[in-house]
């Protein structure tokens, strides 16, 4: 199975049991995720050309992410989207990274970016099985913050 492959595999099965499982911050982080992947499977430049500058669509779609998540962690009763937030941070480095050091292996650059979303994934599985956890012990799991008045 190709690496591809089996991220895609991650990637549904993540965002199934989080859309089936979770609260509403967890089905929230999931469809972000979803969509991230596979807007960014499209703004990638074409093979050839693929990761051998920054990936300047790629990095705007992570920021989009990154912003959702800081939102989340600020509004819902969440801990996993702060953290969630951080890996989003360090993939944003990656990038800004090339511009600083563009003589990078394109491969290396790739990979790199490639792997936070692999630990995003698992994350939101492990964020989407503490919520389950949660109701069953206290029958409820409040998704937001009370707001201040």
């Amino acid at each position: 199975m190709t690496r591809q492959l089996a991220f895609l595999a991650l990637l549904i099965f993540s965002t199934l049991f989080a859309c089936l499982r979770g609260g509403r911050p967890e089905k929230i982080g999931a469809v972000t995720l979803f969509a991230g992947a596979w807007i960014s499977a499209w703004a990638v430049r074409p093979h050839g050309l693929r990761f051998r500058h920054v990936e300047t669509g790629i990095l705007l779609i992570d920021l989009t992410i990154l912003g959702v998540f800081l939102w989340l962690s600020l509004r819902s009763t969440r801990f996993w989207p702060i953290w969630l937030a951080a890996l989003l941070n360090a993939e944003i480095l990656v990038h800004l990274g090339l511009i600083v050091a563009p003589q990078v292996n394109w491969r290396t650059y790739m990979d790199t970016t490639a792997l936070w979303g692999w630990a995003a994934q698992a994350m939101l599985i492990l964020a989407t099985w503490r919520h389950q956890i949660r109701l069953a012990q206290h029958g409820a799991d409040a998704p937001w913050k009370a707001r201040a008045i």
